[in-house]
C-alpha cells in the first residue's frame, strides 16, 4: 500500500505537471468553456438588468420638495390641512426629519390641491386624530409616497430611527419567481451539456498517453494499473469539477 501511495502521488504529480507545461490543453479547455459559459453570462446579466430596471425606489424627494432647495422638477411643498384646533408642532418636526418642507394652511376647503401634488389632512374626532391623504391627478404613485411619509412620521413622533421604504413593481413582475425557476432550469441544462463535452478533452490527453505508449511502458516499469488511473482521476476530476 505504501508503494502504491506512492505510485499515486508520482502520477497525480506528473499529470499536474503536464497540464501545467501544455498549453494546448487549457487553451482548448478555456475556449470551449468560454464559448458555453457566454451565453449563460449574458442570460443572467440580462435577467438582471430586467429586473433592476422594472423596479425602482419611490422617494418623497420626487413629489415634495426637499428643504434647504428652492426647486427639483415639478415637486411642490407638502400641503397640510390642520382641521385639529390646535397646534401640531410635532407633526411638523417629525416632516423636517424626512427632509421635507411642509405648507401649513388653515382653510378649510381644499380648494388649493391642485397647486401642489398632495395634501395630508389632519382632524380630530374626540380624543383620536383622523389622517386623510389627498393627492392632485397628475402625480403617479402619490398615494404609496404620503401614507410612506405618514408612517415614518408616526415612527419619528415614537421616536424610532427606523425607515421604511417603497418600491415600485409593476404587474408583470409578479410572476418574477416563475421566470426564474425556468431560466434556472434552463441555465443547468445548458450547464449539463457543457459537462458531457468537457469529458473528451480529459480523454484525449489519455489518448496521447496511449499513441506513445507510456502506461505500457509504467508498467513495465512496475506501476500498478490502479495507481496510474487514480493518479490521474486525482487531478482530472477536481479540475472537471470546478469548471
Amino acid at each position: 500500500m505504501a508503494l502504491w501511495r506512492q505510485q499515486v502521488c508520482a502520477v497525480m504529480r506528473v499529470r499536474f505537471l503536464k497540464l501545467k507545461h501544455e498549453g494546448k490543453f487549457l487553451r482548448s479547455i478555456l475556449l470551449f468553456f468560454g464559448i458555453f459559459i457566454l451565453p449563460i453570462l449574458m442570460i443572467f446579466i440580462g435577467f438582471q438588468l430586467w429586473d433592476s430596471s422594472s423596479n425602482w425606489e419611490i422617494t418623497a424627494s420626487s413629489y415634495f420638495r426637499p428643504t434647504e432647495e428652492k426647486i427639483q422638477n415639478k415637486s411642490t411643498n407638502l400641503l397640510i390641512f390642520n382641521d385639529t384646533g390646535s397646534e401640531i408642532e410635532d407633526f411638523i418636526a417629525a416632516l423636517k426629519t424626512q427632509n421635507i418642507i411642509s405648507e401649513l394652511s388653515l382653510e378649510k376647503s381644499i380648494t388649493s390641491i391642485p397647486l401642489h401634488n398632495g395634501a395630508i389632512k389632519i382632524s380630530l374626532e374626540g380624543k383620536s386624530y383622523r389622517f386623510t391623504v389627498m393627492c392632485s391627478a397628475e402625480p403617479i404613485n402619490c398615494f404609496p409616497v404620503l401614507v410612506n411619509i405618514l408612517s415614518n412620521t408616526f415612527l419619528r413622533l415614537f421616536n424610532s430611527t427606523a425607515r421604511i421604504r417603497v418600491w415600485s413593481e409593476p404587474f408583470y413582475s409578479i410572476k418574477s419567481s416563475e421566470v426564474e425557476s425556468d431560466v434556472f432550469f434552463l441555465c443547468l441544462s445548458y450547464m449539463l451539456i457543457l459537462a458531457a463535452g468537457l469529458s473528451p478533452h480529459f480523454a484525449m490527453s489519455s489518448r496521447e498517453d496511449y499513441k506513445l505508449q507510456t502506461r505500457a511502458q509504467l508498467r513495465l516499469a512496475g506501476l500498478f494499473p490502479s495507481a496510474y488511473w487514480c493518479g490521474q482521476a486525482l487531478v482530472d476530476v477536481p479540475l472537471f469539477w470546478t469548471l
